[in-house]
């Protein structure tokens, strides 16, 4: 049995202004705490699994047996941000933020004001399958360790490097990148052949800010054939991922 002044404490975590507070978050079932466990990567404070889990993985919890609290599902229901929670909770420290981003040339997204969790974790997930080594989340997106987001990702977030950052501040330290701008006004992708830069994705509604529009080398549209009004900002993602990267 948990305490109750641990179980408050992780409950806490479900809020983004406590994982700031506390430089933590919370990763949930065994897909994600399993690559977690085995990676190395990242500093765990506590373990909350059931006698299920921790008998299937013994040897991934070898290392951390100190860290490891037996619960039940009731217990685990209560600290989970999930409906039908999943076996194991972790509670880890959170990823080094980079604060000098260099691009090196490469691909790289930059999320503005992406506000659903889905979509930014699926674009993570996104830039792991294609090998593009930066995502930048611009202001007002959805927060990298919101549990939505997380595991959406499916892992992703380990393997993509992951920046909070402002388009100027992005531009300023990688002021020799091209801006390529996903926009229903601009050219098909299919006839264009770019050089590596960075990809703007925009909010779900309202599309890219006008600034980073004008700041823009080149303004990318998808060719469509439908009625369809507009895509989802994951999948216009993955569209342009394909296009793009494996020219």
């Amino acid at each position: 049995m948990i305490s109750k002044s641990l179980i408050k404490y992780v409950q806490s975590l479900h809020n983004r202004k406590n994982r700031q507070k506390y430089d933590k978050f919370i990763a949930q079932g065994p897909k994600i705490a399993n690559e977690i466990l085995s990676s190395g990567n990242l500093s765990i404070e506590f373990i909350f699994a059931t006698t299920n889990y921790i008998e299937n993985n013994q040897d991934l919890l070898l290392a951390h047996k100190g860290k490891v609290n037996l619960v039940n599902d009731k217990e685990l229901e209560r600290i989970s941000t999930n409906k039908t929670p999943n076996e194991v909770l972790l509670v880890c420290d959170k990823l080094s933020e980079n604060l000098n981003l260099s691009l090196n040339d490469g691909w790289a997204f930059y999320l503005d004001k992406v506000q659903d969790p889905g979509n930014v974790g699926t674009i993570i997930r996104i830039a792991d399958w294609f090998g593009v080594p930066n995502v930048v989340l611009g202001p007002e997106c959805a927060d990298l360790y919101n549990p939505k987001v997380l595991q959406s990702t499916m892992g992703g977030f380990m393997r993509v490097q992951v920046t909070k950052l402002d388009f100027a501040d992005m531009m300023n330290a990688n002021p020799e990148s091209k801006v390529y701008s996903a926009s229903l006004e601009g050219e098909s992708m299919m006839h264009l052949d770019l050089e590596p830069g960075i990809i703007v994705i925009g909010n779900e509604s309202k599309g890219i800010q006008k600034s980073i529009l004008d700041a823009s080398d080149v303004l990318l549209y998808i060719p469509s054939a439908g009625g369809a009004e507009s895509l989802n900002a994951a999948v216009a993602c993955g569209i342009i991922a394909y296009g793009l990267t494996l020219k």
